[in-house]
């Protein structure tokens, strides 16, 4: 009975020694950085992987935010080796090392393949670290616990070996969030942690992070690009066209254009700059690295000496003698180009970083579209404008009102600045006869004339 029942037992305890426990863990890839984490027993692997060309380190940390936040920064030496830096963040300032942290990442004894072929090993930094779930978040709308994980990308290498070594300011930072219950399909059958490792398609990491709730930060981010393309590609461009095609019909065209360009656009365009530098500190990164930071600058104060100059020639078109079109009116036609023009570009480059500063996919397609369509409708339809010219030029000269033309009525002279061409030079100036009434003056009669004539009119 024994020997019969042994190889049973021989043949099951053979299985237990080789059965292999399903891996567990996640993956997240943004247009910068991709993460891999790998679950084996109470040892997680993480994969770090700068996707451009050029790194200098990289850095993941455990917690929302920079400061207060432990994190590990890696980065790979001349000689090829590999560099650990356990270190804990103080708001915006570099992070200090740990001599003692309460976990220690050590790497992996083989280094793990990296888990997408489409990635650069040699931009790929491993390590592992004992399992914490203390950062650990449940999500009800996706039924799921994720770990709250922030990351950095360098592009300076660090100048020694030493974990001490001071180490530049980041590129770009970010979070993303890992949910390491997530069993992984067809792992291979190996107990090795250090060759644990999925290996998912980025497009489909990149749609799972999509799917996932917006952040704080990004929500910043959007309100961002939305106010100023509102600003920049509506509002501004609404006042320009109603400067150019109203003003021949109508005296209230100028009230509608500053309620477009100065009272409506100013505070959009204001608020929607500010979450800018603000979105920047949030993410603690640093300010001004590219060039739309710098632009963005460029941008508004071009665009506050243009309400500037524009107050100013208001204020000073009741002036005698002035210009009609006087060199302040046009550079701030010219300036009216430059900001809208500059806009179009800001925001395209905007919508190009999205990708960049949040992992997920980038502005939908329609908006490109749009965007490609309204940079030609724009301009078109403001040279169409430019054949009111000739009506704009007409009026200035004979000093009528916009709001007449091409009604049948005239007046004969509106102002004595501007008068009227159905006057004739020899007899407009001469005095009125004295028809010898008491208190009569022809001084004042003449300028009643000017003031109150009645209209005439056109055969």
């Amino acid at each position: 009975m024994w020997r019969s029942a042994f190889p049973i037992v021989l043949v099951s305890l053979f299985l237990q020694l080789y059965q292999v426990t399903a891996l567990k863990g996640d993956s997240q890839c943004g247009h910068l950085v991709c993460v891999n984490a790998t679950v084996h027993h109470d040892i997680v692997t993480y994969q770090m992987t700068a996707r451009l060309e050029r790194m200098g380190w990289l850095a993941l940390g455990f917690g929302h935010r920079m400061a207060g936040s432990d994190m590990v920064v890696m980065w790979r030496n001349e000689d090829d080796s590999l560099t650990i830096s356990q270190r804990h963040g103080y708001d915006h300032t570099e992070p200090v090392v740990v001599e003692e942290p309460l976990r220690t990442a050590f790497l992996p004894m083989l280094q793990p393949t990296v888990w997408n072929s489409n990635l650069n090993p040699a931009n790929t930094l491993s390590f592992s670290i004992p399992l914490d779930k203390s950062q650990w978040v449940f999500k009800p709308k996706k039924n799921g616990t994720f770990e709250s994980l922030i990351w950095a990308y360098g592009m300076t290498r660090p100048a020694s070996l030493d974990p001490h070594t001071t180490i530049y300011g980041h590129y770009a930072a970010g979070m993303l969030l890992l949910n390491l219950e997530k069993e992984l399909p067809g792992t291979p059958p190996d107990d090795s942690p250090s060759n644990a490792t999925s290996s998912p398609d980025t497009q489909s990491v990149t749609e799972s992070q999509d799917r996932l709730p917006y952040a704080a930060h990004e929500l910043i981010i959007f309100g961002h690009g939305f106010l100023l393309s509102i600003g920049m590609l509506v509002l501004l461009p609404a006042g320009a066209l109603v400067a150019r095609w109203t003003r021949t019909y109508t005296e209230k065209w100028f009230r509608l254009h500053k309620l477009l360009n100065f009272m409506i656009a100013l505070p959009v365009i204001l608020v929607g700059w500010i979450l800018g530098p603000f979105a920047v500190f949030n993410a603690q990164a640093i300010h001004f690295k590219d060039s739309h930071q710098i632009y963005g600058v460029f941008m508004l104060v071009i665009y506050l000496l243009q309400l500037s100059l524009g107050r100013y020639i208001h204020a000073r078109r009741g002036l005698a003698n002035r210009s009609m079109h006087a060199p302040s009116n046009i550079l701030h036609v010219c300036l009216g180009f430059v900001v809208i023009g500059a806009g179009f570009f800001q925001v395209r480059s905007g919508m190009n970083e999205w990708e960049e500063h949040t992992g997920r996919s980038g502005v939908l397609h329609w908006c490109h579209i749009l965007w490609k369509v309204w940079i030609i409708v724009l301009p078109a339809l403001y040279l169409l404008g430019l054949s009111l010219l000739k009506r704009q030029f007409y009026q200035e000269s004979h000093g009528l009102n916009p709001s007449s033309t091409p009604k049948h009525y005239v007046a004969l002279s509106p102002d004595e600045g501007h008068r009227s061409v159905l006057f004739s030079a020899d007899t407009d100036l001469d005095p009125l006869p004295d028809y010898g009434y008491p208190n009569h003056s022809t001084n004042g009669l003449t300028r009643e004339v000017e003031t109150s004539v009645p209209l005439l009119r056109r055969n």
